[in-house]
């Protein structure tokens, strides 16, 4: 007798609106159904103030992993699985991933590793069957070495749309 597989979906949501409002747009629309989600917060999307703002029937769905720009991504993927394993959520919300690794303080080369790193390990989670969406702010400033770093992720996606909300 063979198992069926669950495959979930990885995608990537670009939006040329302020991420903070896209996200809690998103966030709205990824609850909508009822299930809870994990949202890895790499740049301060979701202050509690703003999550007070959002639809009741959402806010008491959202969880937030804060992830400061210091913190190493192992570090990050470590808090992500003791919370997803405590939360059981399907659907995880990415925002302010590339944010992270445009940072000038950090050298191109190590960037780069790191967003391949991270690329398959957000591979790996739909493989093993969760919902994974990368909200990213389309960049209208000159990033130099780093410009590929959105198509990067784009490529390895199995989905990639706008996100223009309301």
């Amino acid at each position: 007798m063979m198992t069926e597989t669950i495959s979930g979906q990885f995608r990537v949501c670009i939006t040329n609106r302020a991420i903070q409002d896209a996200a809690l747009e998103l966030s709205g629309k990824l609850t909508e159904e009822g299930e809870p989600l994990l949202i890895v917060d790499a740049i301060g999307c979701f202050e509690p103030s703003r999550i007070s703002r959002c639809a009741p029937h959402s806010a008491s769905l959202l969880h937030v992993l804060r992830a400061s720009t210091s913190q190493p991504i192992a570090e990050i993927w470590e808090r992500f699985h003791g919370i997803q394993r405590d939360l059981q959520s399907r659907q995880i919300l990415v925002v302010g991933l590339l944010d992270r690794l445009y940072d000038p303080g950090i050298l191109t080369r190590d960037a780069a590793r790191t967003l391949g790193a991270i690329k398959s390990k957000l591979e790996h989670l739909a493989e093993d069957g969760f919902d994974i969406t990368v909200l990213c702010e389309n960049q209208t400033g000159s990033l130099g070495t780093r410009s590929h770093f959105l198509s990067s992720l784009c490529a390895a996606a199995d989905q990639v749309s706008s996100f223009v909300g309301h």
